[in-house]
């Protein structure tokens, strides 16, 4: 971290950073928005070169645990190491929360979403039908 950041400000530029990275994740790899233009991996790497370029100077924009635990290691320096566990954590949560709740919701009832928590499969009455095990014929288009 810069020395003239404190850890609250560390933890709520780490915060951001991950927050607008898990943004740019969602909203390019959703297959509801049709109105996609252009590269996915161009979006994201350069959402993911702008908060390197923003957070940098603050606290070396870690963005990710795994990335900031290496160097921690190599260095043998953990003060304030939390920071980069918490704060994208929290910013990931807050995307994830804030894309699926409020920019993009999905049409499902609570009950549904909590079955989803719990890590049980809801019933798809619009879905795929089931499967059956009879072969299927794959129909493609002609160019």
């Amino acid at each position: 971290m810069h020395p003239g950041v404190s850890v609250g400000q560390a933890t709520i530029v780490e915060i951001f950073l991950t927050l607008q990275f898990v943004l740019c994740i969602f909203a390019t790899f959703d297959e509801r928005r049709n109105g996609r233009l252009g590269s996915v991996a161009l979006a994201i790497g350069v959402s993911l070169t702008l908060g390197h370029l923003f957070g940098m100077y603050y606290t070396g924009a870690g963005m990710n645990p795994a990335r900031s635990f290496a160097p921690a290691i190599l260095t043998r320096n953990f003060s304030n190491h939390w920071v980069y566990w918490v704060g994208p954590i929290i910013g990931g949560t807050l995307g994830g929360l804030l894309y699926d709740f409020l920019l993009f919701p999905r049409i499902k009832s609570v009950s549904e979403r909590l079955t989803i928590l719990k890590g049980i499969r809801p019933n798809d009455s619009e879905g795929q039908p089931e499967v059956t095990g009879e072969p299927v014929e794959l129909k493609t288009q002609a160019l």
